[in-house]
């Protein structure tokens, strides 16, 4: 037994070391010994229990925060936050409103960029500088990365990891950055309501008008909401 657990040790103390060989100097110890063995997003919960989580992607909307922060106070809710370094540099006080709040950070690039263009030192800056901002405004570590547009393949999802994070995708997306109908997007997350889902949200004010329909929805049928981190078993520490 001892024996297995050294070899077992091992093997995950060769996987940190390839990653820092790999450039991961954004490494941060921090991390779960699952996440260093998996290189994939995360698109739903693998849970078979009534939970979900909300996400929100912050690049504009900062008018509309503030109501947001209410709505979720209201409803003794917390979300994640995946928040672009650019527009948290542009509204510090507000990211620290979210964080005070007791939401989730998540990291959502610097400067919105597709990662699948980038170069893989390109990429790993842009998520490590976002991780380095967040933390000096809030304190809060960042472990989660939703790709700006959706962008992702097998390399963007291991530039996050060596940078500490977990890949984040959705389950069902309110589309609510192009449409403002509030009857569509109320459909798409009713359509997809299933243990595990993850719901993409922006800062819209067809976002801010709809979501107390999609909460009473959700707990109407027995669903209780919890961040991101918690449902991927990333949460900060």
């Amino acid at each position: 037994m001892k024996k297995r657990w050294l070899e077992a040790a091992a093997i995950d103390l060769t996987l940190v070391l390839i990653l820092l060989a790999l450039g991961g100097v954004c490494l941060r110890g921090r991390e779960s010994v699952r996440a260093f063995k998996q290189n994939k997003a995360v698109y739903r919960a693998d849970t078979e229990e009534k939970e979900l989580a909300l996400m929100m992607n912050v690049y504009q909307g900062e008018e509309l925060l503030p109501e947001f922060l209410s709505l979720f106070e209201k409803e003794q809710m917390k979300i994640t936050f995946f928040i672009g370094g650019v527009w948290a540099e542009k509204h510090p006080d507000t990211v620290k409103s979210i964080a005070q709040a007791g939401h989730e950070l998540g990291n959502h690039g610097f400067h919105h960029k597709l990662h699948t263009r980038l170069t893989r030192q390109e990429s790993r800056e842009e998520i490590r500088q976002t991780n380095e901002l967040l933390l000096s405004l809030t304190g809060q570590e960042v472990l989660l990365f939703a790709p700006p547009a959706g962008d992702v393949n097998d390399e963007v999802t291991e530039d996050a990891r060596a940078c500490g994070c977990t890949t984040v995708m959705w389950s069902a997306d309110l589309i609510d950055w192009r449409d403002q109908d509030e009857e569509k997007l109320f459909a798409r997350v009713k359509r997809n309501l299933k243990p595990g889902v993850l719901v993409l949200t922006h800062p819209t004010p067809a976002t801010l008008r709809v979501l107390p329909r999609v909460i009473a929805l959700a707990r109407e049928q027995g669903y209780t909401f919890r961040t991101v981190g918690q449902l991927v078993g990333q949460e900060k520490k």
